[in-house]
């Protein structure tokens, strides 16, 4: 069975020797793109666990992330919380109608956010027909993974729900980092990955025992290794975009 790692463990590993994948050109790039002149947005930067901003809070800017993760929740009056969605550089937030944010952000890692008045991102919105069309495209990969999200929790077996949501993840950071083939660690803990999917972090450490001791993947102390793609495609019912040669060849992919 996979030992269990406890967040004080994992915080002190993850900063001793983690590398987590900061963003690619290209992110970078649409992170610039999607917020404009130099002139008209500003950086902020995020320490591990700190807050963007909180559930509630009135937000009247456009972010963008541009290096690191985060993740978006809600929280119930009694505590629980729920994770929503993991955040990887490129994700764009705040262009709702209202300016009350219905859920808070949280660094998983150090952070970097592009930003821009909300008045200002519109006025361009208006004005450049290229942003418009690739606000849609975030928007719909955003809702993509929302349907994805939903059907996990309320239809997928718990090892399916854990085995989804970290090949999609391994996906994202793949893209983020532009590159096919990465080593790098995830800064995510079992009650992360236990508050997205709905299960109790026993559950979750079951689950990647099960799937280790099937030969789909490992992931420990925040690290994940896919060994059978094929196979973990075929269990979360997922379609992986490769050269069907290399991956005949190599089925060990590590993210």
């Amino acid at each position: 069975m996979i030992p269990m790692t406890s967040n004080v463990e994992f915080s002190r590993r993850r900063h001793q020797a983690a590398q987590f994948p900061g963003a690619s050109e290209s992110n970078r790039g649409d992170a610039e793109f999607c917020i404009g002149n130099p002139g008209s947005r500003q950086i902020r930067s995020l320490k591990t666990g700190e807050s963007l901003f909180l559930q509630g809070d009135m937000v009247r800017w456009v972010w963008v992330l541009r290096e690191g993760w985060a993740f978006r929740y809600q929280t119930l009056e009694d505590g629980r919380r729920q994770i929503v969605d993991f955040l990887l550089p490129g994700d764009i937030l705040g262009i709702g109608r209202s300016s009350q944010m219905p859920y808070g952000v949280e660094a998983l890692s150090p952070c970097a956010w592009v930003t821009q008045s909300r008045e200002a991102f519109l006025a361009r919105l208006a004005q450049e027909p290229a942003l418009g069309l690739k606000l849609v495209d975030m928007l719909s990969a955003g809702q993509v993974r929302a349907f994805e999200q939903m059907t996990s929790v309320g239809r997928r077996t718990a090892r399916e729900r854990v085995a989804h949501l970290l090949l999609d993840l391994a996906k994202r950071a793949q893209t983020a980092a532009g590159k096919e083939r990465l080593e790098v660690t995830m800064p995510l803990m079992l009650s992360h990955i236990g508050d997205a999917l709905g299960l109790a972090t026993e559950t979750v450490c079951r689950c990647l025992a099960e799937l280790k001791r099937a030969g789909i993947l490992v992931f420990s102390a925040g690290r994940l290794e896919i060994l059978d793609l094929e196979g973990l495609s075929d269990l979360v019912g997922l379609i992986v975009e490769d050269d069907e040669d290399r991956v005949r060849q190599d089925r060990r992919l590590v993210a």
